[in-house]
């Protein structure tokens, strides 16, 4: 039996899913480094764009590709934002039953023959749209990344198990929402010159400042305590245990042979503003 099967369908198809593939991928990963709030824009304007597309199109399987394209599009704006905002659970309804009215309505107008655009007008409104999108991708390229501050202390009394050693500071001069990556600090806690323990300073799960906003986030590590004469608390000395007391904060490798009653933090280029906290020599 010989099947009679157009194999420019399975091309079709092919490019169909990729393509679908490819917006998701854009939707919710972050890449190129956008501002969240001109992704956004770029989503929903994409939307539009293939919506557009697909009503001045005469072909039937470019104008379903178009309107394919539109909603899947829609769909990773509104993942989008529900994931990266974290708008109220009020808001997510409304963001949902708005969208979800649009789509309905545009297909009843579809079906009814009565969503049929001038193609004239229709290509400049595409054009604009176009235009929009490119002015507004260049000025987020060139706009200003956020500044990263750290202001270490000089010295801390160490009588708790969190220990806060400095604060780094984010600030957010371009008007509009970025991607922030809070920068890691490694390093030692020093006792004496052969009883140290690592430590691996890291933040939460902020990953966006607001446009113009400055924010502080504590320098901070959890640590075991024991007293001067105290037996071990794990199975060896070292077993992130320090004794209580005043320690000395410095910037630079832990050396071999540190000094006494003293932290060294390390994190190459970002230590470059340390409030003149002296240097491991």
């Amino acid at each position: 039996m010989d099947f009679d099967f157009d194999d420019s369908w399975f091309l079709y198809g092919t490019g169909a899913l990729l393509g679908v593939v490819s917006i998701l991928y854009f939707g919710l990963e972050l890449i190129f480094d956008l501002s969240p709030t001109v992704k956004s824009v770029v989503l929903v304007s994409f939307s539009a764009v293939f919506l557009i597309s697909g009503g001045i199109t005469d072909s039937r399987l470019l104008r379903n590709l178009a309107y394919l394209f539109s909603g899947v599009t829609y769909l990773s704006f509104l993942i989008y934002v529900i994931l990266r905002f974290m708008p109220s659970e009020a808001s997510i309804f409304g963001l949902l039953a708005a969208s979800s009215i649009i789509y309905t309505v545009l297909g009843y107008l579809r079906g009814r023959k009565k969503f049929e655009p001038e193609s004239e007008s229709s290509r400049k409104l595409l054009a604009g749209l176009i235009i929009f999108l490119a002015l507004i991708l260049v000025y987020d390229v060139t706009g200003a990344q956020p500044d990263y501050k750290l202001e270490l202390k000089e010295e801390i009394s160490v009588n708790e198990s969190e220990i806060v050693l400095g604060e780094v500071t984010v600030e957010n001069s371009f008007p509009l929402s970025r991607n922030i990556e809070l920068p890691d600090y490694d390093g030692c806690i020093a006792y004496n010159q052969s009883m140290r323990d690592g430590i691996w300073i890291h933040f939460g799960d902020e990953k966006m400042i607001a446009g113009g906003e400055s924010r502080n986030y504590k320098l901070e590590d959890q640590i075991k305590l024991r007293s001067r004469g105290e037996k071990p608390l794990g199975e060896t000395i070292r077993d992130r245990e320090i004794i209580t007391g005043n320690y000395t904060i410095r910037t630079g490798e832990c050396p071999e042979r540190p000094e006494n009653m003293t932290i060294y933090i390390n994190s190459g280029e970002a230590l470059a503003t340390k409030g003149g906290i002296p240097e491991t020599k």
